[in-house]
């Protein structure tokens, strides 16, 4: 079983992102191209980012789609 939060995991980007909640049906190819070559560290605070908004989301939702494109919410 693949833990999203481990550095050494060797899931995919894009498996690990669907993982830990992001809705990736809403991207372009190109996008998901992007995202599935995103490094460690840039999965990492992609991630980080989304699990921090979580906790404070009903305080953020209603800006989610100005402030970051939808895709953290």
């Amino acid at each position: 079983m693949t833990d999203p939060h481990d550095p050494n995991d060797t899931a995919d980007a894009l498996e690990r992102l669907r993982t830990a909640g992001f809705d990736l049906g809403m991207f372009s190819d190109e996008q998901l191209e992007l995202l599935a070559a995103l490094d460690e560290g840039e999965l990492n605070v992609l991630l980080d980012i989304k699990e921090r908004i979580g906790d404070i989301r009903p305080e953020v939702e209603a800006h989610a789609a100005k402030t970051i494109g939808g895709l953290l919410f």
